[in-house]
């Protein structure tokens, strides 16, 4: 042992390095005396508080539901009884009332005929629809709605938990986040910060190899979605810069439904088309010498509330600026987006930094140039959540998470944004081994991703927080 104990006290810290491959450590005398294991947190309470807010509980305190699913007002119940129950929306002064905008036109959805929208954006944390798939399903219980709302022409990760998506292997898709195509000539980006088109553009044809492309699109039902995302009515193909006359052919359920030419424009364009039934499949086919752009394709009902699933790998959601303001601006007044969620930060956390002011920079920069293009629509940011990095044989958080955090709630407090804070809702330092190693397991074994369990659980948390001061806004109104 007192050889042990001189080798922990003489051996360097950070180990010795034989080469960029090999570095030899040693015990530290913490680690010999026992005194520096990690306490992973303890999140036996988070998840039991987060499960315990049924529906019905809801469903009791705003009162009964009409025929279709939309809630008519009738709040009784005392908003301040959930407090002890969930991790509240955060809001800059205190001032929760900078969701009432969107309180509104949820409380409007009574009325026959209104719609409204709202957009998840995040990095893969939410990709396939996790998170965002348990919010949407329990919003349009609560509120009416059904359909999974706008998906982008062409799927890269082959994961969805909510739709069967295919298409044919020609085309090409242009992001304004990741890596960024530098030969593009504009910005036009669309909705969802990226759009796909199955032709080169008139530049990079060959003129003696003029030519008519064809492609195709196919959406299908999944099983493993919730009942209402596989209920829509409607559907909208949004396209633009369509130099030459696009062909479309639609089927439905195998059977051509409809034939057209798309409008030719230097503009966006929508084309809907309705269904008495809910198709269990939907192709297109397309035919052109020169292809459109195209930007998604929604999938919703005539009214109600729709949720868009938004997924942005390697995003650290600093895109929005590089987007047409213009365009940007008639998307969401065209799909009456009233409420953004950005789910961001967790690609910057590898980058270790003295602090974070930087990002902090950039993120306000790209909530503000929202704000002014739409200074109605609210915001929630969701701050990262905890990650982990092996150090010897255990598994503790980034030493810079908090700071990353912090950066983003400060952003969003002075652009007026609210703030939910994930990180400290999973539990905090070193929740992320907690939700690893829990039984059944909530989080995948890179320590960095949940696993769809544990990201309904987390989505479970957000919507208790956000349907918390829903009730509060509609109890004021008494």
């Amino acid at each position: 042992m007192a050889i042990l104990l001189a080798l922990s006290i003489v051996f360097p810290k950070e180990g010795i390095r034989i080469d960029d491959r090999i570095t030899l450590h040693f015990l530290t005398l913490g680690e010999i005396l026992g005194k520096d294991s990690v306490q992973y947190a303890d999140i036996s309470g988070i998840l039991s508080r987060s499960m315990a807010i049924s529906d019905s509980a809801y469903l009791a305190m705003l009162g009964p539901a009409s025929a279709d699913g939309i809630i008519m007002d009738t709040v009784r119940a005392n908003a301040d009884s959930l407090k002890v129950k969930i991790h509240s929306i955060e809001y800059p002064r205190g001032d929760s009332t900078l969701l009432y905008p969107i309180f509104r036109e949820m409380k409007s959805l009574n009325n026959p005929g209104r719609s409204l929208r709202i957009m998840h954006y995040g990095d893969s944390q939410i990709e396939g629809d996790r998170m965002t798939s348990l919010i949407r399903y329990k919003l349009q219980r609560q509120f009416g709605g059904s359909g999974i709302g706008m998906q982008p022409p062409v799927q890269l990760y082959g994961y969805q938990l909510s739709l069967i998506h295919t298409a044919s292997d020609n085309w090409k898709r242009y992001t304004a986040f990741g890596e960024v195509d530098s030969t593009l000539s504009h910005n036009r980006y669309g909705i969802l910060g990226s759009f796909a088109r199955f032709s080169p553009y008139p530049e990079e044809m060959d003129e003696q190899e003029e030519r008519e492309y064809e492609a195709w699109i196919s959406m299908e039902q999944s099983k493993r979605a919730y009942h209402l995302a596989r209920i829509f009515t409607k559907c909208s193909l949004y396209y633009g810069n369509a130099s030459q006359p696009a062909f479309y052919e639609l089927y439905s359920n195998g059977q051509l439904y409809d034939a057209d030419f798309l409008e030719t424009t230097d503009q966006f364009r929508v084309k809907t088309w309705t269904f008495n039934e809910p198709p269990e499949q939907l192709e297109f086919r397309f035919k052109s010498f020169c292809s459109p752009d195209f930007y998604g394709i929604t999938l919703d009902h005539d009214h109600g509330l729709a949720v868009d699933n938004v997924a942005m790998r390697g995003s650290a959601g600093l895109f929005f600026s590089r987007l047409d303001g213009e365009m940007l601006k008639k998307m969401y007044d065209e799909l009456q987006v009233k409420l953004l969620i950005l789910q961001f930060g967790g690609n910057v956390v590898p980058y270790i930094s003295e602090n974070y002011v930087y990002y902090e920079k950039w993120f306000y920069r790209e909530l503000s140039k929202l704000k002014s293009l739409m200074p109605n629509m609210s915001i929630i940011v969701i701050g990262v959540a905890d990650m982990s990095v092996k150090e010897k044989d255990i598994y503790v958080s980034y030493q810079n998470l908090e700071h990353i955090r912090d950066a983003m709630k400060n952003a969003a407090f002075r652009a007026d944004c609210a703030f939910w804070d994930m990180y400290s809702a999973m539990g905090g330092k070193n929740s992320m081994p907690s939700w690893v190693f829990a039984q059944p397991s909530l989080a995948a074994s890179d320590f960095v991703h949940f696993n769809e369990r544990g990201a309904r659980v987390l989505a479970e948390m957000f919507y208790n927080a956000f349907m918390h001061d829903y009730i509060a806004y509609v109890s004021s109104l008494e």
